[in-house]
C-alpha cells in the first residue's frame, strides 16, 4: 500500500468519524511545553503537570496527539484530560501510561552515586501547574538513619549558586521559608503519605514560641508541602519537600565569644535523652548520651544540657518543683506532651526530637521531628491500634507528680479542654487528613506510587482506620487528662471543681462531678429538656451524639445547689 494512499485513507477516515460522531479532529496535536512533562522509561510512565485543558475550546474538539520529546499517539481521542484517570500513548508501538497532576514536580539529575555523606552536585528543577519553574544547582544526600535502609530514600538538599564556587544560596518553595537547606521526605512508612504532613500541621496550629514577639519570624515547627520526584529519569514517587528545624528557623541567637543559643536533636535511644540515667561527656565529640550537638558551630560544649539532666534525674522534689518551670518553658511543655499523646507517637519520647533554648537564661523547650509512626501507625509503617496508654519519659514522669494549684497536671488539664474545643476534634483533623487523601488521590498520585513502589498498595479503608483510631484515643485521652487535677483550695467552689467536657462537642460529653451526684438536665436555647441523666461518682460519660447541633444549657442540679453550664454540640 502506497504512502499517498494510507495518507488519503486517513484523511478520509477522519473526515467519515467527524460526520457520524460529531467530533472535530482540527488541531489534533496537542503539545506540553519541555518542562512539564517527565518521563521513565523503564516504567513506561509519562507524568505531566500542564493545565492544558482550555475551558473555551468547544467540547467537540477531540485530540488524538499529544507532542512531548516526540508526537505519541493517543489510545483514544479526547476532548478533555482527567488527572483522575490514566492515558494510554504509544510511539513506534511502544505504550506508555500518560498521568496529569496537580502536585509540583522536582527533577534530579546527576552524574555521580547519591551517597549518605558527602553530598554530590547536581542540577534540579522544580515545575508547578501555575507556570512557575526554577532551576538550581544543588548538593544531594541521602538523609534518616533508618529510612535508609528502605528502598524509598530520602534526601537532604544543599542550594548552591553553582557547581564551581559551592557557595550557599537562599531558595523559598511552595509558599515556606526562604534557606538553603532543604529535606525531601520519602514518607515511605505512612499508608496513606499523609500522616507527617498532617501531625506538623497540628503542632503548628497549637502552638507558637513564647518568644515569638521578639522574634515574629521563629517558627516552632517546620512546613511541608507534596511533590512528585524524578532522579535520574527514574520516577521515584510521591515526596514531602520540607523545612528542618535548626537555628534559623527557631531564630536561635548566635555564637557571640559564648554559648547563647542552643540545639540539640534527640538522634538514638540512650538514658540521658529519656532523663532515665548519667554518664559523662566528652566535648570533642558531638554526641551525647542520644543527643546529637547542632547550635552553636563555633564551640561544643554538653555541660549546659548536661546539668538540665542532671537536674532532671537527681533533683529532690522540692527542688524540682521550685524550679522547673524556670528551666523549661512549661507551656511547650505541656503543648507537646499533648501532641505526643494525641498522636501516640511512640518514636519521640526523646529520640526524634529537638530541644532548644533560645538565649542564655532562657528555659529549654521542645520542637517535634520526624512525626511518621503515629495516627494508629509505629515506625514500620504497620498498623498499632492500640489507644488506652500515655507515652512518657523520666522528664514527664517527674512533672506529671506536680498536682499543685498552678503545676503542671493542673496547666496540662486546663490546655486539654482548651484544645478541645479548638484544634483537637476529630472534625477538625479529619478534615486535614481528607483534604490531603483528596489532593493525592484526585492526581492519580497513589496509583504511580505503587508502579513505583511494588510493596506499597493504597487502601480506601485506610482513612476510615485513622477516624475509628483518633476517635478512640480522644476518648481515652478526655477521660486520663480529666484526671490531672490540681488539689485546689478547701475553698473552691464546686461549681469550678464542676468539669464539662470536650466543649464543644460532636458525640459525647464527660462530666467530672467531683465526689457529689448530680441530674443533669439538657436544655436547648428555647428552653425545651431534650435530655436528662443521672450522674454518679467522678466520671461519666453523656451520649449526645443524637442531639441536634447547636447551643444547651447544661443544668446540673442536686439537693444542695444548682449548677449551669453553655455546651455546643457540633
Amino acid at each position: 500500500m502506497s504512502k499517498v494512499f494510507t495518507e488519503k485513507s486517513s484523511v478520509i477516515l477522519m473526515l467519515l468519524l467527524v460526520l457520524v460522531t460529531g467530533k472535530s479532529f482540527a488541531n489534533e496535536v496537542i503539545k506540553v511545553s519541555d518542562n512539564f512533562y517527565h518521563i521513565d522509561d523503564k516504567k513506561r510512565i509519562i507524568v505531566v503537570n500542564q493545565k492544558i485543558n482550555n475551558e473555551n475550546s468547544g467540547l467537540n474538539e477531540y485530540k488524538s496527539k499529544i507532542l512531548l520529546d516526540k508526537t505519541y499517539e493517543l489510545g483514544e481521542p479526547t476532548n478533555y484530560f482527567d488527572q483522575t484517570k490514566s492515558y494510554i500513548v504509544k510511539f513506534d508501538n511502544v505504550s506508555y501510561t500518560l498521568y496529569f497532576t496537580e502536585l509540583p514536580i522536582i527533577n534530579i539529575n546527576t552524574r555521580n552515586t547519591i551517597v549518605d555523606a558527602p553530598s554530590v552536585f547536581a542540577d534540579f528543577s522544580i515545575s508547578e501547574t501555575n507556570g512557575n519553574v526554577s532551576n538550581y544547582a544543588v548538593g544531594i544526600e541521602y538523609r534518616g538513619g533508618t529510612s535508609q535502609s528502605r528502598p524509598k530514600k530520602s534526601y537532604e538538599l544543599s542550594f548552591l549558586t553553582d557547581t564551581l564556587s559551592a557557595a550557599s544560596r537562599d531558595v523559598s518553595f511552595l509558599g515556606m521559608r526562604n534557606d538553603n537547606k532543604w529535606n525531601l521526605q520519602a514518607l515511605y512508612n505512612e499508608p496513606l503519605r499523609t500522616r507527617s504532613k498532617v501531625s506538623n500541621e497540628l503542632w503548628l496550629d497549637m502552638h507558637s514560641l513564647y518568644y515569638k514577639d521578639k522574634e515574629p519570624e521563629a517558627k516552632c515547627g517546620i512546613s511541608m508541602a507534596y511533590t512528585e520526584v524524578f532522579v535520574n529519569n527514574e520516577y521515584k514517587g510521591v515526596y514531602a519537600l520540607s523545612e528542618r528545624v535548626d537555628r534559623k528557623q527557631l531564630k536561635l541567637k548566635k555564637y557571640s565569644n559564648s554559648i547563647t543559643g542552643e540545639l540539640y536533636k534527640g538522634s538514638y535511644w540512650d538514658k540521658p535523652v529519656v532523663y532515665s540515667g548519667l554518664y559523662d561527656f566528652n566535648n570533642s565529640k558531638l554526641d551525647w548520651g542520644g543527643f546529637e550537638y547542632k547550635h552553636p558551630d563555633e564551640k561544643t560544649d554538653w555541660s549546659n544540657i548536661y546539668s538540665f539532666v542532671d537536674f532532671v534525674i537527681n533533683s529532690d522534689d522540692q527542688k524540682f518543683n521550685e524550679e522547673y518551670a524556670k528551666k523549661f518553658n512549661i507551656d511547650n511543655a505541656v503543648d507537646y506532651f499533648i501532641l505526643l499523646n494525641l498522636l501516640r507517637a511512640g518514636d519521640n519520647t526523646g529520640k526524634n526530637l529537638y530541644i532548644a533554648k533560645y538565649k542564655v537564661g532562657e528555659p529549654y523547650y521542645y520542637v517535634p521531628w520526624d512525626l511518621d509512626g503515629v495516627f494508629g501507625t509505629d515506625w514500620t509503617g504497620g498498623n498499632s491500634s492500640y489507644t488506652e496508654d500515655i507515652l512518657s519519659n523520666g522528664f514527664y514522669d517527674r512533672l506529671l507528680k506536680d498536682r499543685s494549684a498552678t503545676g503542671f497536671c493542673s496547666k496540662l488539664a486546663t490546655r486539654w479542654r482548651e484544645l478541645r474545643g479548638s484544634v483537637i476534634t476529630e472534625e477538625y483533623i479529619m478534615a486535614k487528613f481528607k483534604r490531603d487523601n483528596e489532593y493525592l488521590k484526585n492526581s492519580n498520585a497513589y496509583e504511580r506510587e505503587m508502579i513505583a513502589w511494588d510493596e506499597y498498595t493504597y487502601k480506601d479503608s485506610g482513612m476510615l482506620y485513622i477516624q475509628v483510631w483518633l476517635k478512640n484515643r480522644l476518648a481515652y485521652l478526655d477521660k486520663t487528662f480529666g484526671q490531672y487535677e490540681s488539689v485546689l483550695s478547701a475553698k473552691t467552689s464546686q461549681n469550678d471543681l464542676l468539669k464539662i467536657y470536650p466543649n464543644p462537642a460532636s458525640s459525647y460529653l464527660l462530666v467530672d462531678c467531683g465526689s457529689q451526684s448530680y441530674e443533669l438536665c439538657m436544655q436547648d436555647i428555647n428552653g425545651r429538656v431534650v435530655k436528662a441523666y443521672t450522674l454518679t461518682g467522678r466520671e461519666n460519660t453523656v451520649d449526645v451524639s443524637d442531639m441536634p447541633k447547636g447551643m444547651y444549657i447544661a443544668t446540673l442540679k442536686n439537693n444542695k445547689e444548682t449548677i449551669k453550664k453553655k455546651v455546643i454540640l457540633r
